[in-house]
């Protein structure tokens, strides 16, 4: 029996929670026999988490669209730099996409746009079945105008039943065109994870992030160092445990407060779990989100979450603040005042991580597997 071929399409694959529930997901779709995966990305991965994972499956083929190292994704800094690499990058790309375009893909049943319409271009001369997963917020939605996007593709993937409440009340001519399926989480693998390292001693809360604007460290730094003068300097660190473009700017901002000794930033960990499973919490500070899985991982190894309450998923996975504390997006006042009442246990912790683990059913990975491999075999 012929296998089904999917093409799982990226832009790039950088350190963050996109990447890792992708590889995740590509994981369980492996163990479906019925199944071949080949995943396209604008240009070579070049991060070592990632280039080991394929070294170690070589049966998910490798493409890049885009090869040529200076006009890839990440351009330079200088003003005048950059603009000529932004027309000489357009230029390259659209002579590919209407030359060559996706020629050396052969024999792709379904083709997957990961990552919110970043495909658009490259699918437009495609007559396969084209679905689309949106990991952001209806905000952002809205904002980007993404809704012109959407007769081109056959499905749009959405994380949370938010997000598709909110979508089929502004658009209900494409109501049948969006789907709800959760991002899957392996939660013995987590617990796992977090056995094999400690973690740091002492009292601690922890983020785990692309450090990128969207993700608004800038209101995590300010709640801690809020926190920590508010309790009379405690000896309790904040530990930021991630990469990005903002990190530099993060860590100058960090060594400016009063706290800022007791701010760690680790960079990327291959494994963030032992950091996670022994915080007095996990904190997510995003001014926007998809469903972020971080929130369940940290759930799924026994530890509180503390989340700006951004559209759409925090509210839905802690429950609407049963199962976690929940503040105002860029409100640092109130971030410092959710960290002083789990410091100064103020809230009933055990029940409010008991309450989001018995909820991580809704994310078991062999559920997810059924569902996407259901909605791949329904276009075939």
């Amino acid at each position: 029996m012929k296998k089904i071929k999917i093409a799982l399409c990226v832009r790039d694959m950088k350190i963050g929670g996109v990447e890792s529930v992708m590889i995740r997901t590509m994981e369980m779709l492996l163990k479906n026999k019925d199944l071949e995966i080949v995943v396209v990305t604008y240009s070579k991965i070049k991060e070592p988490v990632y280039l080991k994972w394929f070294l170690s499956h070589p049966e998910v083929k490798l493409y890049a669209l885009y090869p040529f190292k200076w006009l890839a994704t990440d351009l330079a800094h200088f003003f005048l730099l950059r603009l000529i690499q932004h027309f000489c990058r357009d230029l390259y790309r659209w002579s590919k996409r209407t030359f060559i375009g996706f020629r050396n893909i052969k024999d792709v049943d379904v083709f997957i746009d990961y990552y919110n319409f970043s495909f658009d271009k490259e699918f437009k001369r495609l007559t396969k079945p084209k679905l689309v997963w949106w990991h952001s917020s209806i905000d952002n939605f809205i904002s980007g105008n993404y809704i012109k996007y959407m007769n081109d593709y056959d499905k749009l993937i959405a994380l949370t039943d938010g997000f598709v409440k909110d979508f089929k009340k502004l658009y209900p001519n494409y109501a049948n065109k969006i789907i709800r399926i959760y991002n899957p989480i392996d939660i013995k693998y987590a617990v796992k994870r977090s056995e094999e390292t400690s973690g740091p001693k002492g009292k601690y809360f922890c983020c785990v992030s692309r450090l990128y604007a969207d993700k608004d460290i800038t209101t995590l730094l300010n709640g801690f160092n809020i926190f920590w003068l508010n309790n009379n300097k405690p000896n309790v660190n904040l530990y930021v445990i991630g990469d990005g473009s903002f990190r530099s700017r993060y860590e100058q901002m960090a060594k400016a407060l009063s706290s800022g000794h007791n701010i760690i930033f680790t960079g990327a960990l291959m494994n963030p779990f032992g950091y996670m499973r022994n915080a007095l919490a996990n904190i997510l500070s995003s001014l926007s989100e998809g469903l972020p899985t971080v929130l369940i991982e940290a759930g799924s190894v026994g530890t509180l979450n503390i989340a700006s309450d951004c559209r759409n998923g925090p509210s839905e996975i802690l429950f609407d603040g049963a199962g976690g504390l929940l503040f105002t997006p860029g409100d640092a006042n109130a971030l410092a005042e959710c960290m002083d009442k789990v410091f100064n246990k103020k809230v009933p912790i055990k029940k409010m991580k008991k309450i989001t683990y018995d909820g991580l059913c809704r994310f078991d990975a062999g559920e997810v597997s059924k569902q996407i491999t259901k909605l791949i075999k329904s276009y075939v």
